[in-house]
């Protein structure tokens, strides 16, 4: 079943899990991209002329009239992706935090910061942070709201406008999400929607940075169209995260924790586990409960299911091809692997999947929906160099008997987050910096660098004492001689100076 009809001048969206149609949104051209980019600048005029303090308490305006909306915004996104409304409830509820953490910690990050400035002690350093101006933001449909709360907030805060093309899977929630937004007095962000024409415009429209979060595809694409103007761009990819399982280590904890990730919004998750690595003395156990985790999962549309639907329906395309390669190549299936249909077609079972080895695409590539495959593995150093080899490098997992073992076996792994008896939480704290290595993009959300991500960085230098111009006194006056300048450096810098 086609998730939405696409033509020349509409967007149609429908409710994967049920087929009823919801509306639709245009699909807005390369000239209608760019006057809106042109409207969101002149909007950025005034809003940038704020204090940070003052941006602060119209975040805190903005965030009041998201928890007035607040069901009315789930009720969408639950509709718009299939996913259970207590889900979308949690993307709400993101909003808020993230919106509450900028108000409180932007300002702060965002005060011209004073440095050393040895060995030119005769001048003060400073770097202030100021607005690009206008920031384009390419969303996609997995957190219709969840995601953009990790940015927007952030550029906001920082003195920017925003213009923000939702997926097409999901317009309806990113023209609602605008409207909350500005209706706490003041238009800083703007939607365009439409496909994929409708984001390279807006790459092209001249916006002063990007960010896009989604494949490492279509992020190619947005690189490539980003270079004619040497655009800067964030980009938050996709991911294959690891989970280790460490000798010693809370099985049943371990297992749950799985389970709970993999299937989180029907694995449409850049950090559900994707791959487990068990060692041989805990493998059997961790299996076993996993597959009892996997069964107790409710699957369905009402309000106490805890698994809806996949939102893509070509994911489950993607999902059947990389559970044939694993089987064929001797993997087995020990719960789930088949659709739904009786729920509707575009549901799929949480699957457990086991004997599963490198070489298959299941271990490889991402698949982005409910699927645990759990591999055997002789020795930790076994694990953290397969988790090591993916192309990929969102974030990993790691239980072991002890903080002191976990924290040593997370230095190894190349990756931008690992969680220590846990999964995913780094994302949910505001505080800390997200983002990924490797195929997995670069830049970071989130946290101070979050802010300062959706800043232009500018040195200033001034006298400390006076209006002396060492550039003056060094180039155009009397000049020090080599033997000067080779025992000021052996003074300062020679081997038995410590500092």
């Amino acid at each position: 079943m086609a998730l939405a009809a696409i033509t020349d001048d509409r967007l149609e969206s429908m409710n994967p899990a049920t087929g009823e149609i919801l509306g639709s949104a245009p699909v807005m051209s390369s000239d209608e991209v760019t006057r809106i980019v042109r409207e969101a600048r002149d909007d950025a005029k005034d809003w940038s002329r704020l204090s940070l303090g003052e941006r602060a308490h119209h975040l805190r305006r903005i965030r009041g009239a998201i928890v007035s909306r607040a069901e009315e915004l789930a009720r969408l996104v639950s509709a718009e992706t299939g996913k259970p409304l207590p889900d979308a409830l949690l993307e709400v509820f993101a909003w808020c935090t993230f919106l509450t953490y900028a108000a409180k910690a932007g300002p702060r990050a965002l005060r011209p910061s004073r440095v050393s400035s040895a060995p030119l002690y005769l001048k003060r350093a400073t770097i202030t942070y100021e607005p690009y101006g206008v920031i384009g933001m390419i969303a996609p449909w997995n957190f219709p709201l969840g995601i953009p709360a990790q940015v927007i907030p952030f550029a906001l805060l920082a003195g920017n406008t925003v213009v923000f093309k939702p997926s097409e899977l999901t317009p309806l929630t990113g023209v609602l999400l605008a409207e909350v937004i500005n209706s706490a007095g003041r238009r800083v962000v703007r939607v365009v929607t439409g496909e994929g024409r409708t984001g390279e415009a807006l790459v092209r429209s001249g916006v002063d940075k990007i960010e896009f979060t989604g494949s490492a595809a279509v992020a190619k694409r947005i690189l490539a169209a980003a270079a004619d103007s040497l655009t800067p761009v964030v980009l938050e990819l996709g991911g294959k995260d690891p989970m280790i399982v460490a000798e010693g280590a809370d099985v049943a904890k371990a297992a749950r924790t799985a389970v709970g990730t993999a299937f989180t919004n029907s694995g449409q998750f850049c950090m559900a586990i994707e791959r487990v690595f068990a060692t041989r003395g805990v493998y059997d156990r961790f299996v076993d409960a996993a597959v009892a985790a996997a069964r107790e999962i409710k699957q369905g549309t009402g309000i106490d299911a805890n698994l809806g639907s996949m939102t893509r329906p070509q994911q489950i395309d993607v999902i059947e091809r990389r559970l044939a390669d694993a089987t064929a190549k001797g993997a087995r299936v020990l719960v789930g692997g088949r659709r739904r249909v009786e729920l509707g077609q575009n549901f799929f079972e949480p699957t457990v999947v086991v004997d599963v080895d490198p070489a298959m695409e299941l271990m490889r590539e991402e698949t982005f929906g409910p699927v645990l495959p759990i591999m055997r593995v002789e020795s930790v150093d076994e694990a953290v160099r397969l988790a090591n080899e993916s192309d990929y490098g969102l974030n990993a997992s790691v239980f072991a008997p002890s903080t002191a073992e976990a924290r040593a076996i997370a230095r190894r792994l190349v990756t931008g987050g690992v969680n220590i008896n846990d999964a995913v939480m780094g994302s949910g704290i505001p505080a800390l910096p997200f983002g990924g290595e490797k195929s997995s993009g670069y830049g970071r959300l989130q946290g101070e660098q979050g802010f300062r991500e959706f800043s232009r960085w500018k040195t200033i230098t001034e006298p400390r004492f006076g209006k002396m111009s060492v550039a003056a006194a060094t180039f155009t006056g009397k000049r020090p001689k080599p033997k000067t300048l080779l025992k000021v450096m052996r003074l300062m810098y020679g081997r038995k100076r410590r500092g």
